[in-house]
C-alpha cells in the first residue's frame, strides 16, 4: 500500500523560490540543491517532481494526500520520473562510493521518451557527488543541451566535488540548516515515541539535521554519548574501567552504526573545540592536530574494518594527553 505524501516541513524560501521559476513560465531545467546531509534535500526534489508532473498544481511541499500523481511520485512509479541514487553492494550490502556510469547512462534514453501526459519528464540525481567523471560528463552533455519540458534535480553535500560547468549550468538552491522549531515538528511526525529531553538533545546535537537527529535517536546512541562526556569532563583523570565497558558496548559488530554516530558526533565536538579555542586565541594548533587525528583514527578503523574498540579508546588517549 502507498504510503500518503506528507506536507514539506521548513525551507520556505527555497520552495517559493521553485514555485516562483514555475509560475513565470522560465523554469531552469536544472536544479543543484546542496546542504548537509540529513537536510531533506532528496525530499524537497520528491516534492518539486511531484509538483512539476502535476503542472504547478495546488501549493508545492502540500502534495494532495489523495492525488493520483503524488502517490505515484512518492512509491517512485511515475512513468515520467526517473530517480538515481547509490546503491547497495550486492555482496557486502553497504551502499557503493558511487553512482556507476551505467546508470547515468539511462537518463538520455528517458528523457527522449515521449511523456505520459506530454508534460515534464523529472530525473532526480540523488548525492551526485557520487558520480565519477564519466557520470558527470555524460549529466553535463544533457544539461548543456536539455531537451523540453525536461527537468533535472541534482542533491548534493559537496558541490565542489561536481564541474564547474555542471554547477554554472543548474540554478542553485541551497538549504540552511533546520531551526528548532522545524526540526521539533519533524521528530514529532518521524519519532513520536522519544522522550522530550531526548528531542532536546539531538535537537542541540545534529546541527539543523533532521537525518542525522533521526539517526542518533534510531541507534539509541543518546546514553553511550552522556557516558563519553562524563569520561571526558572527568579528564585529565581516567577511569580506565569505564573507558573499556563504553569501548566493549560500542565496538559490537551490531553497534556498528551507533559507533558511527557516536564518532562523528566526537568529531564534530573537537572541530566546535578548535574554533572556540581559535575564536579566544588560544591554542588552536593543539586542537586542530587533536581534531585530525581523530578523524584519521576512525576514518582508517572503518575503511581497514579495524578494532573499533582499540580506535575508541586510543582516541579518548590522545585527548587526555592533549590536555
Amino acid at each position: 500500500m502507498t504510503e500518503m505524501p506528507l506536507p514539506f516541513i521548513g525551507h520556505s524560501g527555497a520552495l517559493r523560490d521553485v514555485q516562483d521559476s514555475f509560475a513565470s513560465g522560465r523554469m531552469p531545467h536544472a536544479w543543484l540543491i546542496s546542504g548537509i546531509e540529513g537536510i531533506g534535500k532528496a525530499a524537497l526534489a520528491k516534492h518539486i517532481a511531484q509538483f512539476v508532473l502535476g503542472n504547478g498544481a495546488g501549493v508545492l511541499g502540500k502534495p494532495d494526500t489523495e492525488g493520483h500523481i503524488s502517490k505515484l511520485v512518492e512509491a517512485e512509479t511515475h512513468p515520467d520520473l526517473l530517480i538515481i541514487r547509490r546503491n547497495a553492494d550486492e555482496k557486502t550490502g553497504a551502499l557503493r562510493n558511487i553512482i556507476p556510469v551505467d546508470d547515468i547512462l539511462k537518463v538520455a534514453p528517458f528523457f527522449h521518451k515521449t511523456a505520459t501526459h506530454g508534460g515534464w519528464r523529472v530525473v532526480i540525481i540523488n548525492e551526485a557527488q557520487s558520480l565519477n567523471r564519466f557520470g558527470q560528463n555524460a549529466i553535463l552533455k544533457i544539461v548543456e543541451e536539455p531537451p523540453t519540458n525536461a527537468l533535472i534535480l541534482l542533491t548534493v553535500t559537496t558541490p565542489g566535488l561536481l564541474l564547474p560547468t555542471i554547477r554554472s549550468r543548474a540554478r542553485i538552491l541551497h538549504l540552511s540548516p533546520l531551526g528548532a522549531n522545524d526540526m521539533r515538528e519533524l521528530l514529532r511526525i518521524n519519532a513520536p515515541q522519544a522522550a522530550p529531553q531526548d528531542i532536546d538533545a539531538v535537537i542541540e546535537l545534529s546541527g539543523g539535521s533532521v537525518g542525522l537527529a533521526l539517526k542518533i535517536l534510531r541507534t539509541e546512541t543518546l546514553p553511550l554519548y552522556r557516558e563519553m562526556l562524563g569520561i571526558l569532563d572527568a579528564m585529565p583523570q581516567m577511569d580506565v574501567a569505564r573507558l573499556h565497558k563504553l569501548a566493549d558496548q560500542i565496538a559490537r559488530k551490531a553497534d556498528a552504526e551507533s559507533f558511527e554516530v557516536l564518532s562523528a558526533l566526537l568529531i564534530e565536538r573537537l572541530r566546535a573545540a578548535a574554533h572556540t579555542e581559535a575564536k579566544n586565541k588560544g591554542r588552536v594548533d593543539i586542537a586542530l592536530q587533536l581534531w585530525e587525528k581523530t578523524r584519521a583514527t576512525f576514518a582508517l578503523a572503518e575503511s581497514a574494518n579495524l578494532d573499533r574498540k582499540v580506535a575508541f579508546i586510543n582516541v579518548m588517549s590522545d585527548i587526555r594527553a592533549a590536555m
